[in-house]
C-alpha cells in the first residue's frame, strides 16, 4: 500500500490523467447502455401500443415498421375469415425519414 501512495505522489499527473480517462470510458459505457435501452423500450413500445396479435405483411419486406407493405384487400377478407379472427384492419404507420 505505502509503495502505490509513494507512486501516486511520484507521478500525480499520471495518476489524474489515467482517473479522468476511466471516468470518461465509464461515463460513455453508461450513456450507450441508457441509449440502447431507450431505443429497446420505444420500439417494445410502438409495437405493442396497438395491441394487435398478428401482423401480416407482404412478402419479401422487412415488416410494417420498416418499409411500406402493400396488402390487397382481398387478402385482408381471407384473414377475417381464419376461425378465432374477431376483426381485421388495416393499419398505417407513417415512416419519418
Amino acid at each position: 500500500m505505502n509503495l502505490a501512495l509513494r507512486d501516486i505522489r511520484h507521478n500525480l499527473g499520471r495518476f489524474l490523467l489515467t482517473c479522468v480517462g476511466l471516468s470518461l470510458l465509464l461515463g460513455v459505457v453508461m450513456s450507450m447502455i441508457g441509449i440502447y435501452r431507450g431505443l429497446v423500450a420505444e420500439a417494445l413500445t410502438i409495437a405493442r401500443a396497438p395491441a394487435i396479435d398478428l401482423w401480416v405483411v407482404e412478402a419479401d419486406t422487412r415488416g410494417p415498421f420498416a418499409e411500406a407493405s402493400r396488402i390487397p384487400g382481398d387478402t385482408r377478407e381471407a384473414v377475417a375469415r381464419i376461425y378465432g379472427v374477431l376483426a381485421a384492419g388495416r393499419s398505417t404507420i407513417s415512416q419519418s425519414r
